[in-house]
């Protein structure tokens, strides 16, 4: 009798499920216990971090208070001034002269309790009180009131201080606005101390309010983000301070659980409260005030994260025996699809399906495993970048024919060339043969500087020279009618600017400013602002309307970037390949101004960053400040 076989889907559910499971119930077993002990030390590090935090936050409002009344009683201007208020006030009867004089030592204290406090106001409110009963207040309101100190809770308790300093219960005040979450009760907390003359007798008390909103806002916020969280403080008397908004003690006393449980300071505890609930139990004192902080998170909120880990991993455990099977048949198709797709992929590589954009050779991996997935996704970026650097060398090749072409025919600029050449005729006809020569020259030298496309940036001067062998030509033609004028800083000379910039802003005055009758006038300014070189050319046509202004500025902001950048070449003409090129050199930085706000004049205004003798680095931008001053 052979030995029995069992079909691979058995064997692999049989051994291999059962194996799967139980290699599960031990990494539950072991993960759970580990995770529980996390859970448990992560809480009680989070609640000790949020007891010291809170500790630290009260800790220094209660300094700042601290420091403000101190900094108050060794003060020489307000004990003098107080010093002086307090006979004045103490007297049986006041002169009209000791009523001004008094004021007059409010104010003094006004102004140097201010200086104490900051003019953020670092305390709600200081009063100074004379023994007498009289009380220079200062903070929301600045007066000066009588109050029956007797009737003060802090007074007695104060005075047996004899100098120390003693804090409050919150209380209200209707006057004082609250701070954040204490807008609406507005809730304060006063800290006191009794003020002594020279002679150690009594001079009077010190009061600073604070606002409690500032000074327990970290345990507000804390227990915003730690909706679990509760906070409890109490001060030296053990009264409960915070929550401030209700004065009524807690159902459970949580100071005589540190009695009774012996808790040290910044100690978990799990304790039991009377509700039979078990929360994590921590306390912290606040030194040099004896007030202690509570802090207490639910055991249930802890081991919420805990349940429901274990309820989610007994669902995987199922899930993954009856997983098991499946994946076992499926998983020898998971590793040779993605290949026999692959290779499937590589056949049809070719090069008219890398030009063809809206074939695709490979999709995705359709695998889970990663070696196999990063293969796919390799292959997939090389195809990529394959399908771009082919289109990038045709596209260079095809824009550099294109470009040429585009330069060649934008060389010679028919309408100036044929002009010239009629007027050389009739020139020639009057024997007028100096003219003849000089304009020959000028147009020469024109041609041969616009014939140069392999130039790319000029110094201004170069640029403006042959500008001028335009304007010759067109000088020798409009004869005296014609008055330029050209003015170039110094020190921006050797400024390199591109080519070709000026010339067509020149010739556009020709054509169309100079319809109206003679005299024309062109000027050409050259200066530099800061970094910046700007260049301005005038003319007294006026003929550019708002309406014109606007139409050619819009046009050039909503021109297609790419498809003009595709075709831009030095050889082109006309104020759009100005602009163009102005932004493919300087970017943002670069100045297109048109102004017609003076009357009977157009100024083009072109600048850039200034980069003398040097290369220009060529930025593409998205955006071109493109603006025109006129109204």
């Amino acid at each position: 009798m052979g030995k029995k076989r069992y079909s691979q889907q058995v064997y692999l559910f049989i051994f291999y499920g059962g194996f799967i499971l139980l290699l599960l119930l031990l990494f539950f077993s072991f993960f759970y216990l580990f995770y529980r002990n996390k859970i448990t030390t992560d809480a009680q590090k989070h609640i000790e971090n949020l007891c010291t935090s809170v500790n630290t936050s009260i800790l220094a409002e209660l300094d700042n208070m601290s420091t403000i009344s101190m900094n108050i009683t060794y003060s020489n201007v307000i004990r003098s001034n107080f010093k002086d208020f307090s006979s004045a006030y103490g007297q049986n009867s006041m002169t009209t002269i000791d009523l001004s004089s008094s004021r007059q030592q409010a104010i003094a204290i006004y102004d140097a309790i201010t200086s104490i406090i900051g003019p953020f106001q670092s305390a709600s409110e200081v009063n100074l009180y004379t023994m007498s009963g009289e009380c220079v207040e200062s903070g929301f309101f600045q007066r000066v009131t009588h109050i029956e100190l007797e009737n003060l809770d802090w007074y007695r308790k104060t005075k047996a201080l004899n100098g120390s300093k003693y804090l409050s219960r919150p209380f209200h005040i209707s006057y004082i606005p609250g701070e954040g979450a204490n807008h609406e009760s507005q809730m304060f907390l006063s800290l006191t101390r009794q003020i002594f003359n020279s002679a150690g007798e009594p001079d009077g008390f010190i009061e600073v309010i604070q606002d409690c909103g500032r000074i327990f806002s970290l345990v507000t916020k804390l227990e915003q983000s730690n909706s679990s969280t509760s906070f409890y403080i109490y001060n030296s008397q053990n009264e409960l301070v915070y929550p401030y908004q209700s004065q009524d003690e807690p159902e459970d006393a949580y100071l005589t659980y540190i009695r009774s449980h012996d808790l040290k300071s910044l100690q978990t505890k799990i304790i039991t409260l009377k509700n039979g609930s078990d929360v994590l139990y921590i306390y912290d004192a606040i030194s040099n005030y004896d007030w202690t902080i509570v802090a207490m998170e639910p055991q249930a909120s802890v081991n919420a994260s805990l349940h429901t880990f274990r309820n989610i991993f007994f669902a995987i455990a199922i899930a993954s025996i009856f997983l098991t099977s499946a994946l076992c048949f499926i998983i020898s198709k998971k590793l040779t699809y993605p290949l026999s797709k692959l290779t499937r992929a590589t056949g049809k590589l070719t090069i008219n399906r890398v030009l063809d954009e809206s074939k695709s050779i490979l999709t995705s991996a359709d695998s889970s495993i990663a070696e196999i997935a990063q293969l796919c996704d390799s292959f997939r970026k090389m195809y990529e970048r394959l399908r771009i650097s082919t289109q990038e060398v045709l596209l260079s090749h095809s824009e550099e024919t294109r470009a040429k072409l585009q330069a060649t025919q934008s060389l010679v600029n028919p309408h100036f060339l044929y002009n010239s050449l009629t007027h050389i005729s009739i020139m020639a006809e009057e024997n007028m043969n100096d003219e003849i020569v000089f304009l020959c020259d000028s147009l020469c030298d024109y041609f041969r500087y616009i014939s140069n496309s392999s130039v790319m940036l000029v110094p201004i001067s170069e640029e403006i020279v042959h500008t001028e062998k335009y304007i010759d030509c067109m000088k020798i033609r409009f004869d005296n009618e014609f008055i330029y004028h050209c003015d170039i800083a110094e020190e921006i000379k050797d400024t390199l600017i591109p080519k070709l910039i000026l010339q067509p802003i020149v010739e556009n005055a020709f054509k169309y400013a100079f319809q109206k009758p003679a005299p024309w006038e062109l000027s050409i300014t050259a200066s530099g602002k800061e970094d910046t070189w700007l260049i301005s050319i005038t003319d007294n046509g006026g003929l550019m309307t708002d309406e014109k202004k606007k139409e050619l500025l819009d046009s050039f902001l909503n021109v297609n970037k790419k498809e003009e950048f595709n075709s831009l070449k030095i050889g082109g003409m006309g104020l759009k390949n100005i602009y163009l090129r102005m932004r493919l050199i300087y970017g943002d930085s670069a100045v297109f101004q048109i102004d017609n706000s003076v009357s009977s004049k157009t100024s083009f205004l072109l600048g850039g960053p200034i980069h003398q003798g040097k290369e220009v680095s060529y930025e593409h931008s998205t955006e071109l400040q493109i603006y025109g001053s006129g109204r």
